[in-house]
Protein backbone atom coordinates (compact mmCIF):
# COMPACT_ATOMS: atom_id res chain seq x y z
CA UNK A 1 0.00 0.00 0.00
CA UNK A 2 1.32 3.47 -1.01
CA UNK A 3 0.24 6.15 0.98
CA UNK A 4 1.16 10.17 0.80
CA UNK A 5 0.17 13.17 2.72
CA UNK A 6 -0.64 16.81 1.45
CA UNK A 7 -1.42 20.13 3.59
CA UNK A 8 -3.48 22.52 1.63
CA UNK A 9 -5.08 26.01 3.06
CA UNK A 10 -8.75 26.84 2.00
CA UNK A 11 -9.11 29.58 -0.27
CA UNK A 12 -11.47 32.39 -0.09
CA UNK A 13 -12.53 31.64 -3.85
CA UNK A 14 -13.19 27.92 -2.87
CA UNK A 15 -15.72 28.81 -0.53
CA UNK A 16 -19.21 30.14 -0.94
CA UNK A 17 -20.77 33.42 0.67
CA UNK A 18 -21.29 31.04 4.07
CA UNK A 19 -17.69 30.52 4.25
CA UNK A 20 -17.99 26.65 3.29
CA UNK A 21 -15.98 25.18 0.92
CA UNK A 22 -18.20 24.29 -2.90
CA UNK A 23 -18.52 20.50 -3.12
CA UNK A 24 -16.53 20.89 -6.37
CA UNK A 25 -13.50 21.77 -4.86
CA UNK A 26 -12.95 18.75 -2.99
CA UNK A 27 -12.40 16.60 -6.72
CA UNK A 28 -9.65 19.69 -6.87
CA UNK A 29 -8.27 18.49 -3.28
CA UNK A 30 -8.24 15.15 -4.80
CA UNK A 31 -6.45 15.86 -7.37
CA UNK A 32 -3.93 18.17 -5.55
CA UNK A 33 -3.29 14.93 -3.27
CA UNK A 34 -3.04 12.41 -5.94
CA UNK A 35 -0.60 14.99 -7.67
CA UNK A 36 1.86 15.20 -5.11
CA UNK A 37 1.69 11.64 -4.37
CA UNK A 38 2.81 10.71 -7.97
CA UNK A 39 5.74 13.60 -6.97
CA UNK A 40 6.95 12.29 -3.48
CA UNK A 41 7.38 8.69 -5.61
CA UNK A 42 9.74 10.64 -8.30
CA UNK A 43 7.39 11.44 -10.82
CA UNK A 44 5.14 14.03 -12.36
CA UNK A 45 2.14 13.79 -14.66
CA UNK A 46 4.39 15.86 -17.34
CA UNK A 47 6.70 13.15 -16.77
CA UNK A 48 4.30 10.63 -16.92
CA UNK A 49 2.21 12.38 -20.52
CA UNK A 50 5.56 13.50 -21.84
CA UNK A 51 8.34 11.09 -21.34
CA UNK A 52 5.96 7.62 -20.94
CA UNK A 53 3.73 8.79 -23.52
CA UNK A 54 0.33 8.06 -21.42
CA UNK A 55 -2.31 9.90 -19.86
CA UNK A 56 -4.51 9.12 -17.07
CA UNK A 57 -7.93 10.06 -17.78
CA UNK A 58 -10.50 10.00 -14.66
CA UNK A 59 -13.52 7.43 -15.76
CA UNK A 60 -15.16 7.39 -11.71
CA UNK A 61 -15.20 9.84 -8.99
CA UNK A 62 -17.08 9.17 -5.44
CA UNK A 63 -17.24 11.63 -3.15
CA UNK A 64 -18.80 11.31 0.65
CA UNK A 65 -19.19 14.71 2.30
CA UNK A 66 -19.14 14.59 6.01
CA UNK A 67 -18.28 17.90 7.90
CA UNK A 68 -17.79 21.17 5.82
CA UNK A 69 -14.43 22.58 5.50
CA UNK A 70 -14.22 26.37 5.62
CA UNK A 71 -12.23 29.49 4.86
CA UNK A 72 -9.01 29.62 6.04
CA UNK A 73 -8.93 25.83 7.28
CA UNK A 74 -5.51 23.86 6.97
CA UNK A 75 -6.79 20.42 5.25
CA UNK A 76 -4.55 17.08 5.56
CA UNK A 77 -5.25 15.36 1.95
CA UNK A 78 -4.27 11.36 2.87
CA UNK A 79 -4.20 9.82 -0.93
CA UNK A 80 -4.28 5.75 -0.70
CA UNK A 81 -3.41 3.21 -3.62
CA UNK A 82 -4.03 0.20 -2.14
CA UNK A 83 -3.27 -1.89 -5.45
CA UNK A 84 -0.43 -1.72 -7.50
CA UNK A 85 -1.57 -0.35 -10.59
CA UNK A 86 -2.00 -2.24 -14.04
CA UNK A 87 -4.46 -0.59 -16.82
CA UNK A 88 -6.17 1.67 -13.82
CA UNK A 89 -4.98 3.32 -10.62
CA UNK A 90 -7.66 3.61 -7.98
CA UNK A 91 -6.71 6.36 -5.37
CA UNK A 92 -8.03 7.01 -2.23
CA UNK A 93 -8.67 9.71 -0.56
CA UNK A 94 -9.41 10.91 3.27
CA UNK A 95 -9.51 14.82 3.85
CA UNK A 96 -9.23 15.87 7.45
CA UNK A 97 -9.52 19.68 9.10
CA UNK A 98 -6.47 20.86 11.17
CA UNK A 99 -8.87 19.42 14.01
CA UNK A 100 -8.31 16.06 12.79
CA UNK A 101 -11.52 15.40 11.81
CA UNK A 102 -12.46 13.73 8.46
CA UNK A 103 -13.89 16.15 6.50
CA UNK A 104 -14.78 13.94 3.68
CA UNK A 105 -13.95 10.67 1.70
CA UNK A 106 -13.56 9.13 -1.70
CA UNK A 107 -11.55 7.91 -4.99
CA UNK A 108 -10.85 8.37 -7.92
CA UNK A 109 -10.28 5.86 -10.67
CA UNK A 110 -7.96 7.15 -13.29
CA UNK A 111 -7.21 4.65 -16.44
CA UNK A 112 -4.00 4.62 -18.33
CA UNK A 113 -4.52 5.67 -21.99
CA UNK A 114 -1.62 5.93 -25.20
CA UNK A 115 -0.98 9.52 -25.46
CA UNK A 116 -0.35 8.89 -29.18
CA UNK A 117 -3.76 6.74 -29.83
CA UNK A 118 -5.67 7.48 -26.66
CA UNK A 119 -6.52 3.98 -26.67
CA UNK A 120 -6.38 1.67 -23.35
CA UNK A 121 -2.77 0.86 -22.19
CA UNK A 122 -1.35 -1.16 -19.13
CA UNK A 123 0.70 1.67 -16.61
CA UNK A 124 4.19 2.34 -17.85
CA UNK A 125 6.79 -0.01 -16.50
CA UNK A 126 8.60 3.03 -14.52
CA UNK A 127 5.45 3.59 -12.70
CA UNK A 128 4.64 0.37 -11.94
CA UNK A 129 8.38 0.04 -10.87
CA UNK A 130 8.07 3.57 -8.51
CA UNK A 131 5.19 1.94 -6.55
CA UNK A 132 6.36 -1.81 -6.52
CA UNK A 133 8.10 -1.64 -3.93
CA UNK A 134 5.36 -0.32 -1.46
CA UNK A 135 3.64 -4.14 -2.13
CA UNK A 136 3.81 -7.55 -1.67
CA UNK A 137 2.53 -8.14 -5.04
CA UNK A 138 5.14 -7.28 -7.66
CA UNK A 139 4.99 -7.56 -11.84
Amino acid sequence: MYKAETFIKVRYYETDLMGVVHHSNYIRYFECGRDDALVKIGLSLTQVEDELGVMMPVIKVECTYKIPAKYGDTLRIISTITELPKVKIIVNTDIFNQNNELVCTGSVTLAFISKKTRKTTRAPELLVKSFAPFFKETT
